[in-house]
């Protein structure tokens, strides 16, 4: 795969390529065996012992899985592997089992001719505080202790949390802030800088995070480069998801940011504070809530850890170092190593040097995180390239933030930043009003309590728009800074358990007549409205989302598949709930029932207040249908897979009750391409009947080029003869549920 400017180009045709993905899958963060909400197994022996074989899906299920998302239009995916699942016992030791898993996945992968890109996945840098991707040993490396994480404040951990079922909505991301993940990421990037007498045996701690890091993910570039999949199927690498910052910038480290839009939930200890709370020194931190225009301060909170330390005692320390084989410098003694390094003294709980973050701290020199970042990113690019001379680099800056300029060398780029609708990901509810976040953060609106209303977008058509402007910000972002380079939405999507949506009572009637008459067990009960309808909330932010990349004319990969969607847990990761399956299911109780006209509902529980209790057991037997508890209409829509010239427009009109489907797109046509114009349409919007399907082309011919059950592919041969822009119409059916 090549880029020629904001283009994919499939080498051999010439054509144009428009990507339609998704990222498998979010189940990649937790090994099989222990989920987030599951204390049983975790932080054994240092969780050296884990494995993520059969991460995002067993190998023997995995033409199932991949002929599923063939159906679905898919022809790229964000492939994850984390540092944890390669390199988990200890530094230098690689689960060559695990690699041969990977291997074996993406070969399988060929077969289905899916691209792929590669990405190392982390969130809040580990499992142990609360996200996911790099290994436990790198805290014991750092001298901190998993164990007394929650009880310090040092890190929000489902997996240790009282009530897991409970767990506050999308908190995990505060973690960044925190001390377990800020500290990690600061020695990461800025370690030489800001922690020099962090040394084991003879190199430094950024040295040795930063080497261990790339020769994790080398061993699995290698095998690829060993395997000929480069080109033909791993067409690129993705840079490190969502970098934190750790404390690199920060200007004075006993307050919180003055930005009244950054992410703020829950217990919010400023970098001072977290620095007492992890050497167990009782504080009061200050709570925050989320509202409509962003987080407010709702009181404060006193945090008492008890004996309790977020860094290892001496004997600990002494333990750890013996069974990893580290000797550490002798001025690099146990505790706080920010207090090793003077920027707060311990014994008079008082902060020293409260800008020690914002510059150079010998030289007083100013510094940035992006050039820390971009030292990094140009050391493991360097490593991809050797192996894979052709490979794109797709570039994910921190989220949301502007990305920065790279050195002209790269040429093979793609920017690969990260979208959602904030306000439905952290409410789980799709409201009649919503907020251009990016433009707010950029300050589009200028400034004041103001601003919040000159962003503010109400009702359905407005908001669209909103997703469209954000897009676009984005996408000139990366043109601005990065370059003329192709621009992938790296993830986006949607939380599936939102608030449901009362419903009509035709509705109502409609949804219990066709789950009766097709013995489907997916009916909703009481008055809400299906998922799988076209005025569900699920549906109406979905077609809002894929809209918004779709009018910007720029490839996307969704968050998320994951294969073993729980109907309580969800993704099996802090209480997200993403992913675009869920396996329908059919309680036991239901078949043997099934004579006496008994149909139980089977949806997820998240999505039904209504629901019997029986169904909320989590050790109910159940039987798997094969069927999407969560097939919204609007995920079903056409897409230009390969286009003979240049993308103009892409207009999919979603069927409602009354309204057909609709698609138009248009393109301007290149001469020098070889082969047809190839458009994935989903049967079960577009059939091929009589009297369902028109077809309409400004010019040319066009035929049916392949077909299976679920989709169909239309190739379209436009005028030789005819350089202006070319226009195809489809319409296809109304739609009531699916």
């Amino acid at each position: 795969m090549h880029v020629h400017g904001q283009w994919f180009i499939e080498p051999k045709t010439n054509r144009t390529v428009l990507f339609r993905g998704v990222n498998v899958g979010g189940g990649t963060k937790v090994p099989p065996s222990i989920p987030s909400h599951e204390p049983a197994g975790y932080w054994k022996d240092y969780d050296r012992k884990v494995t993520f074989v059969g991460r995002p899906f067993p190998l023997e299920e995995a033409d199932m899985h991949l002929q599923r998302l063939v159906d679905h239009g898919f022809n790229l995916l964000r492939f994850m592997v984390t540092w944890e699942a390669i390199e988990h016992e200890g530094p230098g030791i690689y689960d060559e089992e695990y690699i041969d898993y990977v291997i074996a996945l993406l070969h399988k992968c060929q077969g289905y001719n899916l691209k792929v890109f590669m990405n190392p996945h982390q969130d809040t840098w580990s499992r142990h505080c609360g996200g996911s991707g790099h290994p436990g040993w790198t805290h014991l490396l750092a001298g901190l202790n998993p164990d007394e994480f929650a009880a310090t404040g040092a890190a929000l951990v489902h997996n240790v949390y009282p009530d897991p079922e409970n767990f506050p909505k999308m908190i995990w991301h505060t973690n960044y802030q925190k001390l377990a993940s800020a500290t990690m990421f600061t020695l990461f990037f800025a370690g030489k800088t800001f922690a020099p007498k962090c040394i084991v045996n003879g190199t430094h701690i950024q040295d040795y995070l930063q080497s261990h890091y790339i020769n994790a993910f080398k061993q699995v570039t290698q095998r690829i480069h060993a395997e000929k999949l480069q080109g033909d199927v791993v067409i690129g690498y993705d840079t490190m998801n969502e970098p934190g910052t750790g404390y690199i910038g920060k200007d004075n480290i006993t307050k919180l940011s003055d930005d009244d839009v950054d992410f703020k939930k829950g217990d919010m200890p400023t970098a001072f504070q977290g620095m007492k709370l992890g050497s167990g020194i009782p504080t009061k931190v200050e709570r925050w809530v989320f509202s409509w225009r962003g987080p407010k301060k709702d009181g404060q909170v006193l945090i008492d850890p008890g004996d309790a330390r977020a860094w290892l005692s001496p004997s600990d320390r002494t333990a750890v170092d013996t069974c990893f084989s580290w000797k550490r410098a002798d001025d690099w003694h146990p505790g706080c190593i920010w207090a090793l390094h003077s920027v707060w003294d311990p014994s008079t709980e008082s902060v020293m040097r409260p800008d020690y973050f914002s510059s150079h701290p010998i030289t007083h020199e100013p510094i940035s995180y992006q050039h820390f970042w971009l030292d990094f990113v140009k050391t493991y690019a360097d490593m991809i390239l050797h192996f894979h001379k052709d490979a794109i680099l797709f570039i994910q800056p921190p989220i949301m933030e502007v990305p920065p300029s790279l050195p002209a060398k790269y040429k093979n780029l793609a920017f690969a930043p990260h979208w959602y609708d904030g306000l439905t990901l952290v409410k789980k509810q799709w409201c009649n009003y919503n907020v251009d976040y990016i433009n707010l953060k950029r300050g589009k609106y200028g400034h004041g309590p103001l601003r919040f209303l000159r962003a503010l977008r109400i009702g359905e058509k407005a908001i669209r728009q909103c997703f469209v402007d954000q897009i676009k910000t984005l996408k000139e972002e990366g043109c601005e800074t990065i370059g003329d380079y192709p621009f992938v939405l790296g993830e986006t999507g949607i939380p599936y358990d939102m608030q449901p949506v009362k419903a009509s009572v035709f509705s109502r009637a409609v949804s219990y007549v066709m789950v009766h008459l097709l013995g489907l067990a997916r009916m909703l009960v009481g008055k809400f409205y299906p998922i799988n309808g076209p005025v569900s909330p699920q549906n109406k932010a979905m077609d809002a989302t894929i809209n918004a990349a779709e009018r910007n004319l720029v490839s996307y990969t969704l968050w998320t598949y994951v294969p073993d969607n729980h109907a309580i847990w969800g993704d099996l990761w802090n209480g997200e709930d993403l992913s675009i399956w869920q396996e329908s299911v059919i309680p036991c109780s239901s078949i043997q029932d099934k004579d006496n006209g008994s149909v139980t509902d089977t949806s997820s529980d998240t999505l039904l207040p209504d629901q019997p209790d029986s169904l909320s057991n989590k050790k109910m037997n159940v039987i798997g249908t094969g069927m999407n508890a969560r097939n919204i209409i609007s995920l079903h829509r056409p897409h230009p897979h390969k286009v003979a010239g240049t993308p103009l427009s892409i207009q999919f009109t979603s069927p409602t009750e009354k309204t057909r489907a609709s698609y138009t797109f248009t393109f301007q046509p290149k001469k020098e391409t070889e082969g047809p114009t190839e458009i994935y349409v989903p049967f079960v919007h577009f059939p091929t009947l009589e009297g369902e399907l028109d077809i309409a082309v400004s010019s040319g011919k066009y035929e049916m080029i392949a077909r299976n059950d679920k989709y169909w592919v239309l190739a379209w041969w436009c005028d030789n003869n005819n350089a202006d822009e070319q226009t195809l119409h489809l319409t296809g059916i109304t739609q009531t549920l699916i």
